[in-house]
């Protein structure tokens, strides 16, 4: 039995600012699902939050807004409809809420200074990342916060750099970069990106959820409203699983004794929004009986009331008992005992009614979860599941292989490392290596690294790269800023290749 659980997020408490601090670099995994922040000395990033704000009006009158960001949205459900991204897919578009979503992470990691961080900062950037939006965070950086320099890098290239570089097998690698909205497949050639050779897939781990949602919406239509995509997501993470073969996994799944050993029961919470009652049988009977109840509890009431001015008004007394149907004071007493009785039936029933209603709803708060644990990360495989004109994981992965000589393809093919949050999924590693050996010849050599800490890799891969000497020459300063401008880009073995805006408008 797995239970669903809401995803809670607690507010970020502001760092204490020491002097030692002071010009050190800050990181910035800027990615499309979390964004995680800290100094460059920590050993694990001192921010992490959802890389969304949610912006409400909270005094119309006087256009007041109030704007939460991060993890200080309690129940991002409730705001859905108010929830933006600096992002489309994986690039950075809406520069103006970035720019709050760093206000957030400069203020909780405790910078003080007025107008400025006075810190380097070292961000991360998607593959192939658009010089327009490169322009735009570089201007955002210098003109906004008025940094002093600033270095960008593509972050599946630090988490590489986290686990793998240091030896000469490693310079050479294929990189399996698994997004929250894409997935990338990068070769390294002798430790330099070959971005031209990269494929990317418009498929991630927000399509794997989004994907879950819709097949339990469909399958369980009284239950539409619960499957939420905070659910989702925990429920993909905990239970969701990727397939060594999900051709012969399908037909396994059509036997029914295979099928009844391989549920997984889910029972849920409901969601505050939905405990308002809901027609049907059951609560019919119970509203009738309620409603029955008030009844004879009123004509006792009545008959009460004449009983207790027999003393007082005899008249009046006679008069009542043939306004409630009795002869005289005895039969009014006889009727009163059995309106009691009646009630009391009535109560005892309403108890039963209860507890029936009661173990329905119990049941009716679950639901059976089969294969669909397996066909929503399926589509990063087969993306025709959702409709997706694209070729799957493993046929990128092969495709860029077939670009490259025999030996080159041998290097890439025996170093694949794969990185990001969606690859950490139950059987993605297996399924890959599986794939890749059906790809290559029986006797070549194949070997699928995982990272270590796929969502954490990059960040530490950048903190790496930014206390070491190399980096020093690939800041990009203030002055530089100021004399080239903001499409200045000085590349490195861990960043994109720059591109000249002018070089096709200029044909």
């Amino acid at each position: 039995m797995f239970t669903l659980q809401d995803y809670k997020s607690t507010p970020d408490t502001i760092q204490q600012y020491d002097e030692e601090k002071q010009n050190l670099p800050i990181i910035i995994d800027n990615g499309s699902f979390q964004c995680r922040a800290g100094w460059a000395t920590s050993k694990n990033p001192e921010l992490i939050y959802k890389n969304v704000m949610a912006k409400n009006r909270a005094n119309r009158k006087e256009r007041d807004w109030d704007i939460q960001v991060g993890n200080e949205i309690a129940d991002i459900e409730a705001v859905r409809w108010m929830v933006r991204s600096p992002y489309d897919f994986n690039v950075v578009v809406n520069f103006s809420a970035q720019e709050t979503l760093l206000d957030y992470a400069f203020k909780h990691l405790g910078i003080n200074t007025n107008d400025s961080v006075t810190h380097p900062i070292v961000i991360t950037e998607p593959i192939a990342n658009p010089s327009y939006c490169q322009k735009n965070m570089s201007e955002l950086l210098f003109e906004a916060y008025s940094i002093p320099k600033v270095a960008f890098g593509i972050d599946c290239l630090f988490s590489y750099n986290n686990n793998c570089l240091g030896e000469d097998n490693d310079s050479t690698a294929l990189i399996v970069s698994c997004g929250f909205q894409s997935t990338h497949v990068l070769p390294v050639i002798d430790r330099q990106p070959d971005i031209k050779n990269a494929l990317r897939l418009n498929l991630g781990g927000y399509n794997c959820t989004a994907y879950l949602q819709w097949l339990l919406q469909y399958r369980h239509p009284q239950h539409v409203g619960e499957f939420t995509l905070n659910r989702m997501e925990n429920l993909v993470h905990q239970l969701g699983k990727v397939a060594p073969n999900y051709s012969e996994l399908v037909n396994q799944w059509t036997d029914s004794v295979f099928s009844a050993q391989h549920i997984t029961e889910v029972s849920f919470t409901p969601r505050a929004t939905n405990l308002a009652p809901r027609p049907g049988y059951m609560q019919s009977s119970y509203l009738a009986l309620e409603k029955k109840l008030k009844q004879t509890e009123y004509k006792l009431y009545e008959v009460e009331c004449v009983m207790d001015i027999e003393q007082e008004n005899p008249e009046g007394a006679a008069k009542g008992c043939l306004d409630v149907g009795c002869d005289d004071m005895e039969e009014l007493k006889l009727h009163a005992e059995g309106l009691q009785s009646e009630i009391d039936n009535i109560q005892s029933e309403l108890d039963e009614e209860y507890r029936n209603e009661s173990t329905v709803k119990q049941k009716n708060n679950m639901f059976k979860l089969g294969i669909e644990k397996f066909q929503s990360p399926e589509i990063i495989f087969q993306p025709s599941l959702v409709g997706y004109d694209q070729c799957g994981l493993s046929e990128c992965i092969e495709t860029v292989l077939q670009r490259y000589d025999a030996t080159v393809q041998e290097r890439l093919a025996n170093n694949v490392f794969i990185t990001g949050g969606n690859s950490k999924l139950n059987g993605f590693i297996e399924r890959v290596s599986v794939d890749l050996r059906k790809i290559r010849p029986h006797t070549a050599p194949v070997c699928v690294k995982h990272a270590s800490k796929p969502s954490l890799d990059a960040w530490k891969g950048a903190a790496k790269w930014a206390n070491s000497d190399q980096c020093q020459s690939y800041f990009i300063s203030k002055s530089d800023y100021e004399e080239f401008g903001a499409q200045y880009y000085k590349q490195h073995s861990f960043s994109n290749r720059w591109v000249d805006p002018t070089l096709n408008a200029s044909k």
